[in-house]
């Protein structure tokens, strides 16, 4: 498989259920960590190193990442609906 990355963004490699960090990448407290560690005032980003060096809790539970990332998408649609 041929991409192309930006460096506006950072490649994931997921040890996790990919559902799952979905789902958490794009929750408030996540947001709210990753902009905290921002640096830069015209164009304010994360570096790689940054982002993978942030301390975050996450279950270590693969059924149950997968449990919780496969309710959130089903709640997602059907709020769609």
């Amino acid at each position: 498989n041929n991409y192309v990355f930006s460096t506006g963004y950072a490649h994931m490699r997921p040890k996790i259920d990919a559902e799952f960090l979905m789902c958490f990448l794009q929750t408030d407290s996540f947001v709210k960590v990753v902009l905290d560690s921002c640096t830069g005032t015209s164009y304010p980003a994360i570096n790689s190193n940054d982002l993978s060096n942030l301390e975050i809790d996450l279950p270590t539970s693969e059924d149950e990442q997968r449990r919780i990332g496969c309710f959130i998408t089903n709640l997602d649609h059907l709020i769609t609906l």
